[in-house]
């Protein structure tokens, strides 16, 4: 069950967003920005079975264009439902017309996600940010208009 974060959940979302395994797939955060996106409701918990089983946070670009900045998902499979709550929320009661996000050319499991929900390669941009290790890496940018939406 997808669920609004509240400021009682921002060291959790911290720290799975800052966890090893997810380093080399996400962008740190920026200072501030997990808090505004509480302030904003644009941060979400993934609940399951009683307990987080992921988290996804956004940010509105425009009226009614938005960008996902994190989806972690902490159990496998769980991407996927995670994901799909999240689209039914931006294309559902916020009544959004697209999403956007960044992608690591070599993800190559969130790739396949996002593709089976609809969202399109719109650009390739090179070196657009560098791993913990140093190493700079391309990313796709992708999108999602609500009418391409797949449920």
């Amino acid at each position: 069950m997808l669920r609004p974060a509240t400021a009682r959940d921002l060291d959790l979302i911290a720290a799975l967003w800052l966890a090893p395994t997810n380093a080399q797939w996400i962008e740190p955060p920026e200072e501030g920005e997990i808090e505004g996106a509480i302030g904003r409701g644009e941060a979400f918990l993934w609940d399951l079975d009683g307990e987080v089983a992921g988290f996804a946070t956004m940010m509105t670009w425009v009226p009614q264009v938005y960008g996902l900045s994190a989806l972690v998902s902490t159990r496998p499979g769980q991407g996927e439902p995670l994901l799909r709550a999240v689209l039914a929320r931006v294309f559902g009661p916020l009544q959004g017309h697209r999403i956007g996000l960044d992608v690591t050319v070599d993800n190559a499991r969130a790739l396949r996600l996002y593709e089976g929900l609809g969202f399109q390669r719109e650009g390739h941009i090179r070196e657009c940010w560098k791993r913990p290790g140093g190493d700079w890496i391309d990313c796709y940018l992708m999108g999602l208009l609500a009418r391409e939406w797949r449920r």
